[in-house]
């Protein structure tokens, strides 16, 4: 009886070890996909037809993002990143932008700007951009994105700032 009471203790122990071994925290929406940090200028009339926005963001029910023609026209090389063969570049639309989160700048011209996207593929395009100050989350430090964009809005703070997307 004693060694049947043992067994069960063993057990239930086991059982709790491991499903409290198994369970990982989730990973927070601000911290999901790829993500790039970039300071563009600001588009649009300011209609409904033609909202402001970043310049790289389609303007609601617009046709292609230009990010993917960025994509498709720019060799995509560099560290982190496959290349892209110009034969297995995509031809239909496709949006790789799943989201993003903007503030004006002081002066009112430039967009401070958190692109998500599925990968990396369109990085390299954006960085090379003449004009457009670019970094990649979790490769850049925080410090140095904070430094630049509070080059452009005094009160920025990179902590209250970013897409949530899941």
């Amino acid at each position: 009886m004693l060694g049947v009471i043992r067994a069960a203790a063993i057990l239930v122990c086991l059982y709790m070890v491991a499903a409290t071994a198994s369970a990982q925290p989730p990973v927070s929406p601000r911290n999901s996909y790829e993500r790039i940090l970039v300071i563009l200028p600001i588009i649009g009339s300011g209609t409904a037809a033609d909202p402001m926005r970043p310049s790289l963001i389609p303007a609601p029910g617009g046709a292609t993002p230009n990010i993917l023609n960025i994509a498709i026209s720019v060799p995509m090389t560099g560290p982190g990143v496959a290349a892209t063969p110009a034969g297995l570049a995509p031809t239909a639309p496709q949006n790789l932008i799943l989201g993003y989160s903007w503030v004006k700048s002081d002066d009112g011209n430039s967009a401070l700007t958190e692109i998500v996207m599925r990968d990396r593929s369109a990085f390299p395009a954006i960085m090379a951009l003449p004009g457009v100050t670019a970094f990649v989350k979790g490769v850049n430090k925080v410090t140095d994105i904070q430094t630049a964009f509070q080059q452009y809005k005094k009160a920025f703070d990179i902590t209250k700032f970013g897409a949530w997307v899941q």
